[in-house]
């Protein structure tokens, strides 16, 4: 018992006060597209507004090495918003593969993951990459892997909003942070995009071809004395009118 809750701390400390390998060597594919902006406005806690034109960043990810002993898949759906003029990306949508991850990512950084199927595979110079949640393919990314990339645009190190609260049906916080990202390798990817609803997984609000997409090994961190920042309350009305997204 005394181990597990020294892994335990490590995490948080690790999380809030500096390093940057929790995540080693992860491969990670980022696809941008445009979105309807109808469609996804309601997603989004006040006081978030959508970036213009409206837009979001899909990924699937592939996590071989962590500090807190998970190796998993992840995928995620961040829309492209400005709080109070300055732009981050909100995650209305996350789903991994491990239960552990699901846990610290709820927990300490308010994604709202749920778990899924998660497929990520390279093969013959090309990626192909899909989510599965109860029988229903809600995700596809596939694509010809291209030309290296010598100046990376960010993936997962983008400053990030995210609402956090302890139960679904209780009042939370917005929660910002932004993660470090060290790029080892990044190459273009000609990659088209499926996004699709299902009864517990409403998604489908673009396809496509990418307007930007890259696949690229990193390391994920935090830098020191990042601890996130809560800011404005949240409301249960926001959660609770986001169950399908959220929870289902």
């Amino acid at each position: 018992m005394f181990d597990r809750l020294q892994r335990s701390l490590r995490n948080v400390r690790d999380l809030g006060f500096g390093r940057r390998d929790i995540w080693s060597r992860a491969r990670m594919v980022f696809a941008d597209l445009p979105v309807d902006a109808e469609r996804v406005r309601g997603w989004l806690p006040a006081p978030l507004r959508l970036a213009s034109p409206a837009r979001a960043t899909v990924f699937i990810a592939d996590y071989p090495e962590t500090t807190f002993g998970s190796v998993y898949r992840e995928a995620a759906v961040l829309l492209h918003v400005r709080l109070f003029g300055v732009p981050m990306v909100f995650c209305p949508w996350m789903v991994v593969d491990d239960d552990r991850a699901l846990i610290l990512g709820r927990e300490l950084l308010g994604y709202p993951k749920k778990l899924a199927e998660i497929h990520f595979a390279e093969a013959g110079g090309g990626f192909a990459g899909a989510v599965t949640r109860h029988g229903t393919e809600v995700m596809r990314i596939e694509g010809a892997i291209g030309e290296r990339e010598p100046d990376p645009p960010p993936g997962i190190g983008r400053r990030a909003v995210n609402v956090r609260s302890l139960m679904t049906f209780l009042p939370g916080h917005l929660l910002l942070f932004r993660p470090v990202e060290t790029i080892h390798a990044c190459h273009r990817v000609a990659a088209r995009v499926v996004l699709r609803s299902s009864s517990d997984d409403p998604i489908g609000i673009a396809g496509g071809d990418a307007t930007a997409a890259t696949i690229r090994t990193c390391d994920i961190g935090t830098s020191p004395l990042s601890m996130p920042l809560r800011t404005f309350p949240v409301g249960p009305a926001f959660s609770l009118g986001q169950l399908d997204l959220r929870v289902r």
